[in-house]
Parts: structure tokens; sequence; C-alpha cells
């Protein structure tokens, strides 16, 4: 095939990416790799993803914790009920108690931990792999929650907000590397935002006109 000239080559196109020399390494100390498939099946179900996504948001805002009240409310269900999904996520490792907001009668939970990923190990059985499964489609179903409610009630929204939230969706054809880069840099760039929010929270900055936004990255083959 003959090459094509910089001269002959369409000015509305830009120049394809190089691929990258070499693999930018990006590592998160505490990140915490899930392989135990008791552990995946302590928090697939549809009321712990929804505490697990609420402490999340919690954290985030500056609140240190919620009650099994509060959490409750969010699931849907009874503060009895609760308590005992909130036990299981204790034991799992999930959760732990947060520090009195002062009320002696109130019993506070929080995140045990900032960051995970969930993967059997290789070669692990196939019950493994199951569980790993299920704990991905809970929390795919829970961010289809999330969506759908942003898109029901983004006509209500500041016009300043609504034109700071999005979706972004596309094809890329990509080798292996390619794809890998993708998503180191990604999370580079998602751990840069996360040190902000870490800071902001630790300033209490509530004065501020900053606010939660969730956001959600998919890259897969297309088939």
């Amino acid at each position: 095939m003959p090459e094509t000239s910089a001269s002959n080559a369409d000015p509305d196109l830009p120049d394809p990416p190089k691929p990258p020399a070499r693999p930018v390494e990006v590592t998160d100390p505490e990140r915490v790799r899930i392989t135990d498939p008791e552990r995946m099946k302590a928090l697939a179900h549809p009321a712990r993803i929804a505490v697990f996504d609420y402490l999340a948001a919690r954290r985030v805002q500056g609140y240190d914790g919620a009650t099994a009240t509060e959490m409750a409310e969010v699931a849907g269900m009874t503060p009895s009920a609760m308590s005992y999904h909130l036990r299981t996520l204790a034991k799992a490792g999930f959760i732990e108690e947060a520090p009195s907001r002062g009320d002696a009668r109130e019993r506070l939970w929080r995140l045990a931990l900032h960051s995970f990923s969930i993967q059997a190990e290789e070669g692990a059985p196939e019950g493994d792999r199951a569980a790993e499964r299920a704990m991905a489609h809970a929390f795919a179903e829970q961010d289809e929650r999330g969506f759908r409610r942003w898109i029901e009630s983004k006509g209500e929204m500041d016009p300043e907000v609504r034109d700071a939230s999005g979706m972004s969706q596309g094809r890329l054809r990509l080798t292996t590397a390619e794809a890998k880069e993708f998503q180191t840099r990604f999370h580079k760039l998602q751990m840069e935002y996360a040190e902000l929010t870490r800071k902001r929270v630790e300033a209490d900055s509530d004065g501020d006109d900053s606010m939660v936004f969730t956001y959600l990255f998919r890259l897969f083959p297309y088939t």
C-alpha cells in the first residue's frame, strides 16, 4: 500500500496516536485485591451494595459514617433487617465502626476500604469465578440504577450542574497493549482527582461549590 504524504492527508483528521514507548506504571497503595469468594459473596447483595454505595458517597461528602437507621431508609428496609447486613459486611471487612457523633446511643458505620478490585485467583475453580461474576453484576446493577436516576432528574438540575454532567460512549480500535495504556492513563487521572477530593474532605470545605459526582468507566471488547 502506498504511503500518504502529509500534503495529501485530510486536514480535518487528527494523526493516529502513537503507541506508548513503555507502559506507565500507576499503583494505588490503598487498593486491596479481593480474591476470596466468601468476601465476594458477602457484598454481592442489593442491600449491601446500596450500603457500600451510600457510605462511599458519605465519605466524599465529608461525613464519617452513618447509622443503621439511615442506611435502612436508603435500602428500603427496617433497621433490624439492616443490622444483619451490616454485621455481614463488617465480618467480611468491608465496613467498620466509626467514631461517635456525640450520641452514645448511636452506632455509626463507615467503609473500611478506600479502594479495591475484584478478581478471582488465576486458575480458581468455577465457584470462585461465579462469585466474582455475581459481585460484578451487583455493582453493575447499582451503577445502572444511579445512572437512571440521573437521567430522570437532570432536567430539573441547575443548568451549570447539568452541563458539567454527561456520558461518553464510543469505539476504539486498539491493541491489548494500547487498551492497557488507556486504562492506566485513566486510572492516573482518577487518582489525581481522588487526591483533590481527599484534601477537600480533610479541609472540611463545606462552603465551596463542590458536589459529589459519580463517574463510570467502561472499556471492553465489542462483540
